[in-house]
């Protein structure tokens, strides 16, 4: 007998075990979690510190004839409102709350909207989902549909009702692609790379905290400019942060005027071990499988950067959709001085494949390729090099929570 096969037998065998033992670990983590909560709200409630239920809604898309939003049910803990703060132990505080989240579970959840209306409920972890038929949403609903939804009542609390608008994104028949980007690092300055170095910007807990990379609005705009408006076509984030900084994600980018999309986090409740381990590749690699099925006439641009393998990520995505990716752009966030390797190697596969690749410190390069290719208008890359032009000569100050000074 060859030994090819036994070879391979015990590679197979090899990760049956490490996916059993992942498996098995997740499942512990689950029941831990849940009897903790149960633990935790019966001690809460005796001592009569519970706070007030809230819902938090986060941005939905409709696709397939479907329209699906998700949503959670939490204890209000002046976490999703609290003001900027420059206090090193304030943003503590909040960024601890803002992790150990207070779930809410078996919540009755009213909702309504051009998809219909009725009644959900909310599972141990809190969370809540819609997925409506949408056959009544249209064209003319484009690029976003409204759907309410009202948080009645909630076992264990006393509390009036709490009502919260949600939006699903729709996408326009003039679109001509779609882009998925990544958040950390790409977009928005996290320091995901290097974590203990950048310990004060993680933990920063509000949007104006953050700083944009520079031509990142700019050219998010240009790639969503189209025939039908500055939303025609979409963006879809996709990134390996936990739900519970979406109201930050979403706050920031009305702020520095980035195109909203769809997001696509982690939820810590159902893994936890694989956030904490960096376990990135197999999360954003489903939902981008998931995004290019449910919008099987769209071609995708990808945008991510090199600190989290999405250079591999993308490169795989490549290989596994050949014809539906447009071009990649990375944007290296990796020390001066490193040496070349893993991410470079990626890139030559996709340019390979024949899929335009950028590799670079800002968008420059990307919005350049963009322009030649015919995916933004005219003019996009000097606007680009403006923009980041602009932001390099203001001036920054250095709290303990950095921020830009706006002139």
């Amino acid at each position: 007998m060859s030994r090819a096969p036994v070879g391979l037998f015990r590679a197979g065998a090899s990760c049956y075990r490490q996916s059993m033992s992942s498996s098995t670990l997740r499942n512990l983590g689950r029941q831990f979690l849940t009897r903790s909560r149960v633990l935790r709200f019966a001690f809460k409630r005796r001592v009569g510190l519970t706070d007030r239920p809230t819902l938090v809604v986060y941005p939905g898309h409709v696709a397939n004839g479907r329209l699906r939003v998700l949503a959670r049910v939490l204890e209000d803990e002046g976490v999703f409102d609290a003001p900027h703060s420059n206090s090193t132990l304030r943003n503590l505080w909040l960024t601890f709350k803002r992790y150990e989240t207070d779930e809410i579970g078996g919540a009755r959840v009213s909702y309504a909207g051009p998809a219909g209306s009725g009644e959900v409920h909310s599972g141990t972890d809190g969370y809540l989902s819609l997925d409506l038929d949408a056959a009544a949403i249209g064209e003319a609903d484009a690029p976003w549909t409204p759907v309410t939804l009202r948080l009645e009542k909630a076992s264990g609390y006393d509390f009036a009702p709490v009502e919260a608008e949600g939006r699903a994104r729709v996408v326009s028949g003039q679109a001509r692609f779609g882009v998925i980007s990544d958040i950390d690092d790409t977009i928005i300055h996290t320091g995901a790379f290097k974590l203990l170095r950048h310990w004060r910007i993680v933990t920063a807990n509000s949007p104006e905290a953050r700083t944009a990379f520079p031509g990142v609005s700019e050219f998010y705009r240009a790639l969503c400019e189209g025939a039908a408006g500055p939303e025609t076509n979409p963006v879809f984030y996709v990134s390996s942060s936990p739900w519970n900084l979406s109201d930050i994600f979403e706050r920031f980018m009305v702020l520095k005027n980035i195109p909203a999309g769809p997001m696509f986090l982690r939820s810590l409740s159902s893994d936890a071990l694989g956030w904490l381990l960096k376990r990135h590749r197999s999360h954003k690699a489903v939902v981008i499988d998931e995004i290019l099925a449910a919008y099987l006439s769209l071609p995708f641009i990808l945008i991510g950067d090199s600190g989290q393998k999405d250079a591999t990520v993308y490169a795989e995505a490549v290989a596994r959709h050949p014809g539906r990716i447009l071009a990649v752009h990375i944007h290296d966030v990796r020390p001066v001085g490193l040496p070349k390797g893993e991410v470079e190697r990626e890139l030559r596969r996709i340019e390979a494949a024949g899929v335009p690749a950028t590799l670079g410190r800002t968008l420059g390069a990307a919005a350049a390729q963009a322009e030649a290719a015919g995916f933004v208008k005219a003019g996009t890359h000097a606007c680009v090099l403006s923009e980041i032009a602009d932001e390099a000569n203001k001036p920054e100050r250095f709290g303990r929570f950095p921020q830009i000074v706006q002139p």
